[in-house]
Parts: structure tokens; sequence; C-alpha cells
């Protein structure tokens, strides 16, 4: 599986924010931000890169996906993680259309849409 990474010369809340204004102009929303550098220290347990997942979905996908096989559910919503690492931002998603190919054939040539859909709204949050 290749995922898709990309750099940004911006800030990992900047791109999260970003992705959160612009997801409606795709058809998605952003269900929940998961902080990881909180999450860890909030436990005890010292991060300090910036980590943030933010878990996406679109409303008509997601019902098609589950229509087509509801085993598709361990793979929602999808995930695109902003992280920081020696000061560099990255972005990266791991391909829809690799997650769903051994659950569901039928659902491949949806999955390969949203997954492009979602690479443009990444490449426009960058």
């Amino acid at each position: 599986m290749q995922q898709y990474i990309k750099d940004s010369s911006k800030s990992v809340q900047e791109v999260v924010d970003t992705i959160c204004e612009k997801a409606s102009n795709y058809k998605f929303g952003v269900l929940h931000i998961h902080n990881v550098k909180e999450t860890l220290n909030s436990k005890g347990v010292e991060f300090d890169d910036e980590c943030q997942i933010l878990d996406v979905c679109n409303p008509g996908v997601a019902k098609e996906f589950l229509t087509a096989n509801r085993n598709l559910s361990a793979i929602m919503p999808c995930k695109i993680s902003v992280y920081s690492k020696d000061g560099q931002t990255s972005v990266v998603m791991n391909p829809v259309e690799d997650l769903a190919r051994p659950i569901e054939q039928s659902v491949l040539p949806l999955a390969k849409t949203t997954q492009e859909t979602l690479y443009k709204l990444i490449d426009e949050a960058i």
C-alpha cells in the first residue's frame, strides 16, 4: 500500500484548520479530531511533536459502502493524519481503494473516487 504523503510549509494547526474549513466543499465532514500529543501527554506519556488525526466522512459514500458490505465499517471513517517531525509538517492518508479491496470489490470505483477527492482536499490544505 502506497500512502499519500504531502509536506507543507504550514503548521499542523493551520493544515488541520484548512481541512476543517474546506471539507464541506468536497461533501465531507470532519467527525472528530484526535490530538495525539494532548492525549498522550494527558496519560503521562511524553510526546513533543504535533500529531492530529482527522476522522472525515461523506454520508452518501458511507451509506453506499455499508449497503454493499457492513464489514467496510472497519475502515470507516476515512482518516487524514497531520503531524510534525523535526520542524516539518506532513499530511498522510492511506488509500481508500487499497483498504476496501480485500473486503468488497464492488465498491472499488467509489473507493477510488473518494480517495481522489480526499487527495484534492489535502492538496488544497497544504
